[in-house]
């Protein structure tokens, strides 16, 4: 609870305070290459508001607004707190952003459908099939749709769009998107973010007489 202790920079209550949120926030953002440093502002009342800032380099890419509020509710949402107080995740705001307005989260993803076009019938049978299973499987917003043929199999690569207010696990899409091997998709080119399955391959040899 707010106390008028924390509304002065020289009281210990204050002095505490702050080096708990800045700790709390150092740890959530430091997965960040270009972060430096959390500052703490004020402390307002209303519970405790805190008003802070997060410092990064500027002479690299830094995260959007939303991806850095999904950052922090991310964090925060595990509860692993080891403070007397928890950050409440609906509260967070970031430049006029909050979890009522997240931009989409932006996934980058690869794959590569086998021997398409064999046909015409098989090439509209294996786009309807793409097309209509990824929405399914995640909450797209956008389609999935940049196509190269190479070699008779079919490169996709492309975005996928989350309306989601925390960070995807990219474990769990993965494991989602395996459902397009009846789309002909080899999962061995399967990638999202660069990650891709943990697959075992097994050679397999016979004749057929």
């Amino acid at each position: 609870a707010y106390t008028e202790a924390l509304g002065s920079r020289a009281s210990g209550s204050y002095r505490e305070l702050e080096e708990e949120v800045r700790l709390m926030l150092t740890q959530m953002l430091s997965t960040y290459e270009t972060f430096l440093r959390a500052n703490v502002l004020e402390f307002m009342n209303g519970s405790v508001v805190v008003r802070g800032e997060a410092l990064f380099r500027g002479d690299a890419p830094v995260p959007t607004n939303s991806h850095l509020i999904r950052t922090i509710v991310t964090e925060a949402s595990r509860g692993r707190s080891i403070f007397s107080w928890q950050l409440e995740p609906r509260s967070v705001q970031s430049s006029g952003f909050s979890l009522e307005n997240l931009d989409p989260e932006k996934l980058s993803i690869s794959l590569t459908v086998l021997q398409f076009g064999r046909s015409k019938t098989e090439s509209l049978e294996t786009r309807t099939c793409l097309v209509s299973l990824v929405p399914a499987l995640l909450p797209c917003l956008e389609p999935f749709s940049p196509l190269r043929n190479r070699s008779g199999d079919l490169e996709i690569t492309g975005d996928v769009y989350l309306d989601t207010i925390i960070h995807a696990d990219v474990a769990e899409v993965l494991q989602a998107l395996t459902a397009l091997t009846t789309c002909s998709v080899d999962l061995t080119s399967l990638s999202v973010e660069g990650a891709r399955l943990h697959l075992q391959v097994y050679p397999v040899s016979f004749l057929i007489t």
